[in-house]
């Protein structure tokens, strides 16, 4: 039976679905799995997790937990990195410096200053990683799940001969997200997909031989539509194809929207620091997995569209499958660098796993690529080599940083960043060249000093932000009855009552955070296909005219006085602001109630109105 090694596995949500997608194999419910993690802590909630999984699957594996990465790595036939270095602290200064400097980012974790010294950080404990394979378990295949995927990658395959691949969920989601804009069934769908790690590009969408791309194309010019995913549509229209990865990523890859301005971020709704917020919701879901983890409570199982089990079992049953892997590219696409790690489509059995040739892209795809295929050479050399200049390249040559800053202003910054991440980088000062350093001297931040900087970041632009709600809910709807909508309105629910103010008991109070943004799921709980109701009051001097502004996930519809001023009854995650309608307040206190829908998953919202001008 195979034994599967998890390194970092105090990522718990990810492999408690990871080990759920595996034992969901017949042939693997015996399967051997060793989690092991540096923090105690989270190593132990997380095998908690797997085992309550392998309960509810009737599955019998054995779990082992262990901080020894060399024990995990006994007898292993397969090992999922999932690792980041350096946590939440490493983060906000990857985000602090670059902003006091003017360069700003959404997630910061593929590609720019961001992405390579998240990628330098790694580098020492990913070459010890495979180094310990090749000692070890020389015959294991590799799994990387940790970002930046191509640099990663680039550490990996340039210092092993392990036989690894690196995988991402962006290709299969993406065909999801897309075919539903046009109400195509995915399944039916044949598609190529190719480019490099969160740059890749449908070069082919056809359902019975007829090409889908008028239909994506005509979808767009529907403005519900385009904006559900404006940088990526905005893309689509100038480059001719759908690129993979989310618009928050691919807003910050390129020169035309971050460096434009605020109107510009406002156009697109770019969500600027949209990672740090989903660092604050990870340590708040941790906190939840803890206390479910040592109850009695049984845990639900569903298998995730990840390619890690899928894998798996191609490899070990010779059952043949077809993913997206990221590996040395090698001629799959013929003007792409054979050095760099390229994603395409990748054939499984069990001789292993076999990159498909696309051949040549169109030089538009490879124009957006090649700057970032540039960034992970320029690492990949410095990390190797201990060249400190390659840094102040890979910025150089990053599409936002070098619209943003100057050459001086880079060097300064990349000279900050090296201190302020200090050891946990490799050694940058090994080969010493003509390229001069900023000459400045700089003391490491404190991280008192950084979340200071990032809770000042949070709180500018927002001080029109409604922050104070009492909520309601959730009000289920079955699924039999179809999907939950804005106007469903649960048995018993008097929305007018609601609206009035005249609450009786139920209602509970919750804080908006820094940025306005209401999370449900840590007020009432994650529920599907719900509907819950929040309330506040708003006293204005004066009666005037103004707007609101509100974003949710998934649906909203806002009351305000009684009378319904704004509905969306859309399915999608929360970008700040993204809707605004007129209003009218009247002089003293108006009353204001939003009602949310959530079809999946996480849920919230967040309503901001215009202070006076007078």
């Amino acid at each position: 039976m195979i034994k599967v090694a998890m390194i970092g596995a105090g990522s718990v949500v990810f492999s408690k679905n990871l080990t759920g997608d595996i034992l969901s194999f017949p042939e693997f419910k015996n399967a051997t799995f060793s989690y092991m993690d540096i923090d105690e802590d989270r190593l132990e909630v997380g095998a908690a997790l797997c085992r309550k999984v392998g309960q509810a699957l009737g599955a019998s594996p054995t779990i082992e937990a262990t901080l020894d990465r060399k024990k995990a790595l006994e007898g292993a036939d397969f090992v999922i990195n999932m690792v980041q270095i350096g946590g939440f602290d490493s983060t906000l200064v990857d985000f602090e410096i670059p902003r006091k400097y003017g360069l700003g980012f959404t997630i910061a974790d593929t590609t720019g200053p961001g992405g390579f010294f998240r990628a330098l950080r790694t580098y020492p404990m990913l070459k010890g990683l495979v180094e310990d394979m090749m000692e070890i378990c020389p015959k294991a295949v590799l799994l990387n799940y940790s970002n930046p995927m191509s640099m990663n990658m680039q550490t990996i395959t340039r210092n092993s001969n392990i036989q690894a691949v690196g995988l991402c969920h962006s290709v299969q989601g993406t065909l999801n997200q897309i075919m539903g804009y046009i109400g195509v069934n995915p399944a039916e769908v044949g598609f190529t997909c190719a480019g490099i790690n969160h740059m890749a590009f449908y070069t082919k969408l056809e359902r019975a031989g007829i090409d889908l791309y008028p239909q994506l194309f005509e979808a767009m010019a529907d403005p519900a539509t385009f904006a559900k995913n404006k940088v990526r549509f905005e893309l689509m229209k100038r480059l001719g194809y759908f690129i993979t990865e989310s618009s928050e990523h691919n807003a910050e890859y390129n020169p035309w929207f971050i460096p434009r301005g605020k109107d510009k971020i406002a156009e697109f709704s770019v969500p600027m620091d949209e990672y740090l917020r989903r660092c604050d919701g990870i340590v708040d879901e941790f906190e939840r997995m803890k206390v479910f983890a040592r109850s009695e409570d049984p845990i639900t199982v569903h298998k995730s569209h990840e390619y890690g089990s899928t894998i798996i079992h191609s490899m070990v049953t010779g059952t043949p499958s077809v993913v997206y892997g990221n590996m040395p590219n090698n001629g799959a696409i013929s003007n792409l660098p054979n050095d760099a790690i390229a994603e395409v489509p990748t054939l499984v059995d069990r001789a292993g796993l076999q990159f498909t040739t696309v051949g040549a892209l169109p030089p538009q795809l490879i124009g957006y690529m090649m700057p970032h295929v540039t960034q992970h050479e320029l690492f990949i050399r410095a990390a190797q080599e201990g060249r400190r200049d390659h840094i102040y390249q890979a910025a150089m040559f990053d599409p936002l940083t070098g619209a943003t800053l100057s050459t001086d202003e880079i060097v300064e910054m990349c000279d900050e960043l090296i201190v302020a991440h200090g050891d946990l980088l490799p050694p940058l000062d090994t080969k010493k060249t003509l390229i001069p350093t900023s000459g400045k001297t700089f003391n490491p931040p404190t991280p008192q000093e950084l979340r200071a900087s990032w809770d000042a970041a949070q709180k500018e632009g927002h001080e029109d932000d409604l922050l104070s709600w009492r909520v309601l809910g959730p009000f289920p709807q079955h699924f039999a009855d179809g999907e939950v909508s804005t106007s469903w309105v649960a048995p018993d629910v008097d929305e007018d009552i609601f609206a009035s103010g005249e609450h009786k008991s139920g209602w509970r109070e919750t804080i908006g955070n820094k940025k306005g943004y209401v999370n449900l799921g840590r007020a009432i709980g994650n529920h599907d296909n719900a509907v819950a109701y929040a309330y506040t009051e708003l006293e204005s001097v004066h009666a005037r005219e103004t707007l609101i502004k509100c974003g949710s996930d998934d649906g909203i519809k806002v009351w305000i006085n009684g009378v319904v001023v704004h509905e969306n009854d859309t399915r999608r995650g929360y970008t700040e602001k993204e809707d605004e309608a007129p209003i009218r307040l009247e002089e003293g206190v108006n009353r204001i109630l939003v009602k949310i829908t959530n079809a999946v998953h996480g849920w919230g919202f967040g309503v901001a109105v215009p202070k006076p001008n007078f």
